[in-house]
């Protein structure tokens, strides 16, 4: 019998990989949670983040979740899913709640990932600027959810405690490892669904299709011919697509606003092409209830059709030749 061809075993190896991640986090993020809440600890840890909460009408208790996505986004959602699963979180203070808490686990990822390519491929200077830029427009994320909460939200503030119980209550090391467990199970359940569906999506060639949409897209978001390929490159591979831009700023091909103007053009072709199929709704779908993943995934659509427009324009506005 031939064995499957070596991409997709990779593939296969590498959603594997995920799923036992997954697991793990989403095991120990809500069982230190649970402590936490039990033991009333995150009014203690979470003061400085209370204020912010409270701007978008969102409970203090969600410092915890927070605080925990400076760390792990996966055990920060597997948080806040047991809190939506109890009935304690509604759908729409968990999307304000992400869009609120974007700067955070944003800058992890830009200082752990983006950071060190940008200023390798870029430069120090363009570098610099892009992951700057970046992090504005994780503010302007927040700056959204903040403002969606004040329009959304009811004003009234309430105590929420995992599986809905009072903050009072003693700590139980064993209810915590099985409210961890169950979680854990479920999570794991949908993943794997997900898994299977999109490993389907790429034995069918789905994502080339896609990738064949993304230059009529680019095109019409005015990207100069030069730059285009660093836009489509995005869609596909940011990191690519930064060092694609640095070798096409060396040799002269492209100025360097132009290549900074392409990769964010590129986060809106990915926004278009890659969210739904492989990239967030995936991830919230294994996490949420399809109905809520497909909230949160609209939602930072909507923030990257803003947010990329202002960085674009940010970009053009800046003084440096």
């Amino acid at each position: 019998m031939a064995s499957a061809p070596q991409p997709f075993m990779d593939v296969l190896l590498r959603y594997v990989g995920s799923t036992l991640l997954l697991l793990a986090t989403t095991f120990v993020g809500v069982f230190l949670a649970d402590l936490l809440f039990s033991h009333g600890l995150h009014r203690k840890i979470g003061g400085p983040f209370r204020l912010l909460l409270k701007s978008a009408k969102l409970p203090e208790e969600l410092s915890v979740p927070l605080i925990t996505g400076l760390i792990d986004s996966r055990a920060e959602h597997a948080i806040m899913s047991s809190l939506v699963k109890s009935g304690a979180l509604s759908h729409r203070e968990v999307v304000c709640y992400n869009l609120v808490s974007l700067p955070f686990g944003g800058s992890r990822m830009l200082i752990q990932y983006t950071l060190p390519v940008a200023l390798a491929g870029l430069g120090l200077f363009v570098g610099a600027m892009y992951v700057a830029l970046s992090v504005t427009g994780l503010f302007i994320g927040m700056a959204i959810g903040i403002i969606s909460g004040k329009v959304l939200l009811a004003r009234e503030q309430k105590d929420i405690a995992l599986n809905g119980e009072g903050q009072s209550r003693k700590v139980d090391v064993r209810r915590s490892l099985s409210k961890a467990t169950s979680m854990a199970k479920s999570v794991g359940i949908r993943y794997v669904i997900v898994v299977m569906v999109l490993l389907l999506l790429n034995y069918l060639e789905v994502f080339d299709y896609l990738k064949n949409l993304s230059t009529p897209l680019a095109k019409a978001l005015f990207v100069s011919v030069e730059a285009l390929p660093i836009a489509i490159t995005y869609a596909l591979n940011s990191t690519a697509a930064i060092l694609m831009a640095g070798e096409l700023i060396r040799e002269g091909v492209v100025a360097w606003k132009g290549a900074l103007i392409a990769l964010f053009v590129g986060r809106i072709v990915f926004a278009v092409i890659s969210e739904f199929p492989r990239h967030s709704f995936p991830f919230y779908a294994s996490m949420y209830q399809p109905k809520l993943a497909l909230k949160l995934t609209l939602a930072l659509m909507l923030y990257t059709f803003i947010s990329a427009p202002l960085l674009i324009l940010a970009v053009k506005a800046l003084p440096f030749a």
